[in-house]
């Protein structure tokens, strides 16, 4: 897609003497907040995370500077200084990703997982969760859409506001473009919105 670029990072590529090292390249806020998680994996994730960041906007952009962050009132970060790339990052136990974009975006992973009936009552509406029910692998088809879901809440900002339930549909009269795909390596399930007609 043009103007979108991925980036995805594997947890199991990295030693715990490779995370140090970049731990080391952080700005001290970054250092900080991956110094606050108390678990390991948070940590490798945050500092992960950061790293896939720094380097796509090196590939795409020839940034080499650390970039700061600013956040809107929800949380959702921005790049300081730099509006027109916009980012989302997303990781699972398995790998982290970010997408930069020219415009608005949304990125989400996730890792194969049982399916939960209630959180497909909780989440799906009623064609979707037909849709799953009758797929040869439930557990993956749930996954395709949850992604696309999450995807398009991270691109719009604002957490979860409303039912889980419609945002699909919404998404589609909103020029949003959804995407979803497996990534082999690990079965994780990768889904991006991205925001058209923007300049």
């Amino acid at each position: 897609m043009c103007g979108k670029g991925l980036y995805v990072l594997y947890m199991d590529d990295y030693t715990a003497r490779d995370i140090e090292s970049l731990v080391e390249q952080l700005p001290a806020w970054r250092r900080e907040q991956a110094l606050r998680y108390r678990h390991e994996a948070g940590r490798r994730q945050c500092v992960l995370a950061y790293e896939a960041l720094r380097r796509g906007l090196r590939e795409r952009y020839g940034i080499a500077e650390n970039p700061g962050f600013d956040y809107n009132s929800y949380g959702k970060p921005s790049l300081h200084r730099l509006p027109h790339i916009h980012f989302s990052l997303s990781h699972c136990r398995e790998a982290v990703g970010c997408l930069l974009s020219d415009s608005e975006c949304g990125l989400d992973l996730e890792a194969s997982r049982p399916v939960r009936e209630s959180l497909v009552r909780y989440t799906m509406n009623e064609a979707e969760a037909s849709l799953i029910g009758s797929a040869d692998d439930p557990q993956t088809a749930f996954l395709r859409l949850w992604t696309r879901k999450e995807a398009v809440l991270k691109l719009r900002g604002t957490g979860i506001r409303g039912s889980m339930k419609d945002v699909l549909a919404q998404a589609a009269t909103h020029d949003l473009e959804v995407h979803t795909r497996l990534l082999p390596r690990k079965q994780i399930v990768c889904s991006w919105a991205v925001k058209t007609g923007q300049q």
